[in-house]
């Protein structure tokens, strides 16, 4: 079976698309590795007529401003994306991609494969290549891309290219802040957190998107622990909360963060070289009493007061200080 009925077999509408369409990119990289497609690229001279072949509703991609426009087709569970063939000339395409492995096209009219830069080669040696540093100049994104796609197929990045991205690191923060925080999302739930963390030293990005790069010791953390770990923002939510965790995480500590952030905590301490014994809660705790029953027992009126013995009761309990009815009635009884 042809490359080309590969693709149609998995993209049953391609079979409808014109002369000079051509797909690009990812399902091409991830044909030649056996893995499956989860969407497709397709280059052509007149994207949004081809997009409209496969189905009358047509996302567009992009706007104007950055000359990046695209168009989506949502077909069932499949996913097309149609580009204009840059200069109509798909060599000048593939010339202009970011990596090799990604400048491969298959020409449905023909079958044939296209790769003018060696990406099969690159992909049988598992190397990350750029296929001209002055590409990333033009989307200086592509840079962290490439560490992310070093990572996602555990990839080396090739010297000429790390020393490319090095020269270029200052210019990532021009990139939309949308567009790296997710980049970064995908590179931190690949639970290769050690390996991130070296290719984002190697290459420079780490300072200019506000990482540190301590020595971690474990990959499999999740994304908000990987954010403790390493943002230098002030962190909020979750990340905040197991930020907090890593300092102080007694009984209370990790009730009030919730069991599902609280059991985050011991990969992000394992990452950093430590087996902190964790006194774990009961985390389906409630206090034994309601405000009402306390009021009545105490005589304190509803507001803060109320709350701090309530409060005060429900510590105890999660410290194990208080374990019944009775023995709460008398823990607040005692602070009236």
């Amino acid at each position: 079976m042809s490359w080309r009925d590969e693709l149609v077999r998995r993209f049953p509408k391609l079979s409808r698309l014109g002369p000079d369409a051509c797909v690009v990119g990812g399902a091409v990289r991830d044909l030649l590795l056996g893995r499956e497609p989860a969407d497709v690229d397709v280059t052509s001279r007149d994207p949004l007529s081809d997009a409209k072949k496969i189905r009358d509703r047509v996302i567009r991609l992009g706007s104007d401003e950055d000359q990046l426009i695209a168009y989506r087709v949502v077909d069932g569970e499949s996913v097309y994306d149609f580009a204009e063939m840059l200069d109509h000339d798909l060599l000048t395409d593939l010339t202009r991609r970011d990596f090799t492995i990604n400048a491969m096209a298959v020409e449905l009219a023909t079958g044939t494969l296209h790769d003018p830069h060696g990406g099969q080669r690159d992909l049988e040696a598992r190397l990350v290549r750029m296929v001209r540093a002055s590409n990333f100049d033009d989307d200086p994104l592509r840079m962290l891309k490439g560490v992310r796609m070093a990572v996602r197929y555990d990839f080396a990045l090739d010297a000429e290219t790390l020393l490319a991205i090095r020269e270029r690191a200052h210019l990532i923060t021009t990139a939309a802040k949308e567009r790296i925080a997710y980049e970064l999302s995908v590179i931190f739930s690949s639970r290769q957190l050690r390996r991130a963390v070296t290719l984002l030293r190697a290459t420079v990005l780490a300072p200019h998107l506000g990482l540190r790069t301590p020595d971690v010791q474990e990959d499999d953390v999740s994304l908000d622990g990987a954010y403790a770990l390493l943002s230098l923002d002030e962190p909020r939510g979750d990340v905040l909360t197991l930020r907090r965790l890593m300092d102080e995480h007694d009984r209370v500590a990790l009730y009030d963060a919730g069991e599902t952030v609280a059991r985050q905590l011991p990969a992000v301490l394992r990452a950093l070289g430590r087996e902190d014994a964790l006194d774990w809660p009961d985390f389906s705790i409630r206090a034994l009493l309601t405000g009402d029953e306390i009021a009545s027992l105490t005589g304190i009126a509803p507001g803060l007061e109320l709350g701090r013995v309530k409060r005060a009761l429900l510590e105890a309990q999660i410290r194990g200080e208080v374990r019944t009815r009775e023995e709460a009635e008398a823990f607040v009884t005692a602070r009236a």
